[in-house]
């Protein structure tokens, strides 16, 4: 591994997928019961095929997502109805891709080691199966951590456009907000001497923190803006609005899968829907403003208790936060003290966390 080739690498994380997507086309054509492809793919494709035919991705029905998903499945109308597939594999591809230069870029004096933390998401069986099947959460967490990694470049207009293309493309990143505002220009000595209180005063406001939330915000409400006006109030609601009522009693592993089970009928279920968030989002600020200089840490966190805590979780949820755990692992003792617990653990990790999402 001290001499990983990056390029065999990719190639070898690919060609898994390439071949899980022929097995899952063999699959789906001979069983008449179980289907390999995700069921939000053929959403994505039903409305990609409206959009090719000059209508609104939104006649399809229980198209809840930005146009963007839409567009981007239109290969299946121009080339093939797998290329969509393809497309988020590629994905996968590029955001291997980041992961390498972001651990180069915190982990500098022990790049030897990057081919495990990066090969922990790319040959990840989770990962691996929700992008052949045809999800696309894969796209949101690459452009993530597009935007987290200009921001340790300091790269502030470039990571507010792709911050604010990943709160777009899927509203859930918004709740890294507070964290990378503050991440931003926080004075990591005051921090170190145990002084965070002034830290956090002194850090509340600088020109790239300004930078960075204009653009951010400009680039999402820009996109909001601009298919507004191609699709009206349709759009606002199918994308955005909707998720704060929804309720789902099925394909639901959340804590309130019960509860929403047992009042799904009632009329009171609708402000329980919406009541289910204040939980959520207490301990996703409180986290956000008392952690948000270890910024990966906070991110996981945050990621973690949002899913926890959300009324409804499906199997592509768990890529939200086990996309951040390579980041946590690289300076946790379970890699540098408890080793052999570690090497245990992680697969232990990624097996019952894979049989549950099966």
């Amino acid at each position: 591994m001290a001499k990983c080739n990056k390029t065999l690498f990719m190639a070898a994380c690919f060609a898994i997928r390439l071949i899980m997507v022929a097995v899952g086309e063999y699959i789906d054509r001979v069983s008449d019961g179980f289907k390999y492809t995700d069921t939000d793919y053929s959403v994505f494709s039903d409305a990609a095929t409206h959009v090719f035919k000059g209508q609104s991705p939104y006649r399809r029905h229980t198209y809840r997502y930005t146009p963007l998903a839409a567009y981007i499945c239109l290969v299946n109308n121009y080339i093939h109805p797998v290329c969509g597939k393809l497309v988020f594999c590629a994905c996968d591809l590029l955001m291997g891709l980041i992961l390498w230069r972001i651990f180069d870029t915190i982990n500098p004096n022990k790049k030897h080691q990057t081919c495990y933390y990066v090969g922990f998401w790319t040959f990840n069986p989770l990962t691996i199966s929700l992008s052949t099947r045809g999800s696309n959460d894969n796209l949101i967490s690459l452009l993530v951590f597009i935007g987290v990694y200009y921001l340790l470049k300091k790269q502030y207009v470039l990571a507010g456009i792709f911050y604010g293309l990943s709160v777009h493309f899927k509203i859930y990143p918004i709740i890294y907000s507070v964290a990378l505002y503050l991440y931003i220009d926080c004075d990591m000595k005051l921090i170190l001497e145990g002084r965070k209180w002034e830290a956090f005063k002194k850090g509340l406001i600088s020109k790239n923190k300004v930078v960075f939330g204009l653009v951010s915000a400009a680039t999402f409400f820009g996109l909001t803006y601009f298919f507004y006006l191609k699709y009206g109030y349709e759009f606002l609601y199918e994308t955005y609005l909707y998720h704060f009522e929804r309720k789902d009693h099925r394909h639901n592993f959340s804590v309130y899968f019960y509860m929403i089970y047992q009042l799904f009928e009632e009329k009171t279920s609708q402000w329980l829907a919406i009541a289910t968030f204040l939980p959520q989002w207490g301990i996703v600020l409180f986290t956000g403003m008392f952690l948000y200089y270890d910024i990966f840490l906070t991110m996981f966190i945050q990621t973690t208790c949002f899913v926890m805590f959300n009324k409804v979780i499906t199997a592509q949820y768990f890529l939200w936060y086990v996309t951040f755990l390579p980041m946590v692992l690289v300076n946790n003792k379970l890699t540098n003290v408890h080793k052999w617990t570690g090497i245990i653990l992680v697969p232990m990790f990624i097996f019952f966390d894979f049989y549950w999402c099966r």
